[in-house]
């Protein structure tokens, strides 16, 4: 019986450590899996301390005379329930982070097809990147150039810093198809490479 107790703590404690490192994957979504990453960003330190009170509490409880079965019966029993608990609370924390994330993408989502439609409406699709600061090395009469290049292909660039959001990125991909589709109609297939073979011979020093 003690056996059949020992694997039940054993097979519990490892949902819970599953479980554990699940909500932190659920926390940072949409992230790229990646579970060296995701074990280390877990703390798995914090885990520790929670086996250690849930072993506390089951000693406490298991300490109590009740029943007519010695010490480490009940605790074989106690341990796994207590650690069942904290499984269904992360089991819950999961469900709900997962949900309010999904809530945020959707509105996100919804914001970029607004933008989307504006931009092709008013023939001016803005096109963002995450780069930091730009550093430009051309003139400003060269930069006006590239600016009216990238206009008669109806596009704009906007640079939104450094700082990467998964969830942005994430919401960007329906924004991202839409506006494709588009230009390629638009402006005919490989168009990004005769734009740029445009800018290419703009910045070309004059002579060649």
């Amino acid at each position: 019986m003690n056996k059949k107790l020992i694997w039940i703590n054993l097979i519990i404690a490892l949902l819970l450590v599953v479980a554990y490192i699940f909500n932190s994957y659920i926390i940072n979504d949409p992230m790229m899996f990646d579970l060296p990453y995701i074990i280390k960003e877990s703390r798995l330190e914090y885990l520790a301390v929670i086996f250690a009170f849930a072993a506390l509490f089951s000693y406490l409880i298991s300490s109590l005379n009740f029943k007519k079965l010695n010490f480490k019966a009940k605790f074989l029993r106690v341990f796994p329930v207590t650690n069942g608990l904290v499984l269904l609370f992360f089991a819950y924390l999961s469900a709900s982070d997962f949900l309010k994330i999904q809530k945020v993408i959707s509105q996100r989502e919804y914001e970029y097809l607004q933008q989307a439609e504006k931009g092709i409406k008013n023939d001016k699709v803005i096109l963002e990147y995450a780069g930091g600061l730009s550093v430009l090395t051309q003139d400003s009469q060269t930069i006006h150039h590239i600016d009216s290049i990238r206009k008669k292909y109806g596009i704009t660039y906007r640079n939104t810093g450094c700082i990467i959001d998964p969830i942005d990125n994430k919401a960007q991909n329906k924004y991202a198809e839409i506006v494709t589709l588009y230009l390629e109609k638009r402006n005919g297939k490989n168009w990004q490479d005769n734009m740029q073979k445009e800018i290419d011979q703009l910045k070309q020093p004059h002579g060649e």
